[in-house]
């Protein structure tokens, strides 16, 4: 059972509407169905297949992503750590410049909300009320540079731990 907090649901052929402060989902769920009582629904399922019992859990903690996120925003905060990595905001693009030959130029989506956190510009934070779409927009981000594992440079989630190696000794 999920617990619906100002936040208002709407079905329609499979496709399940909701609505709350931060924005508007919508997702289509063929073989699944809700019942609302109150501030709660409830999750059932149309067939009696062995794989949707199995899909039942999956739906539901992603259904609670949808409603968790349209209460309050998704964050992840991403440090670049290194001689010359950081990132600009200008209007609705992200530019990072991360010792190449040239910057990585990122148009921001409307749904993504991105704010430079220190001076230096080492540090962004990410928000989303999609928790999917942020994990995919910061692991993108992070690709964009490989982690040096010997020198500690490249870009990090803000309470990742990363365990340096050891330089050969002669």
């Amino acid at each position: 059972m999920l617990y619906l907090f100002n936040v208002f649901l709407n079905f329609n052929n499979f496709y399940f509407e909701f609505l709350g402060f931060l924005g508007f989902y919508k997702i289509y769920l063929k073989y699944f169905y809700f019942l609302k009582n109150n501030n709660f629904i409830n999750i059932f399922n149309l067939k009696k297949d062995f794989f949707l019992k199995k899909l039942r859990g999956f739906i539901y903690s992603y259904v609670s992503n949808i409603i968790k996120g349209l209460i309050f925003n998704y964050e992840k905060i991403l440090i670049f750590i290194g001689l010359g990595y950081k990132a600009i905001l200008r209007s609705s693009y992200l530019y990072f410049y991360l010792s190449y030959s040239h910057p990585y130029i990122y148009k921001i989506p409307p749904d993504i909300f991105i704010k430079i956190l220190n001076n230096n510009n080492s540090e962004i934070s990410v928000k989303s009320n999609n928790k999917q779409r942020l994990g995919e927009i910061c692991l993108m981000f992070k690709k964009l540079k490989k982690i040096d594992i010997y020198k500690g440079k490249g870009i990090f989630y803000k309470n990742e731990k990363i365990i340096l190696k050891v330089f050969k000794k002669k």
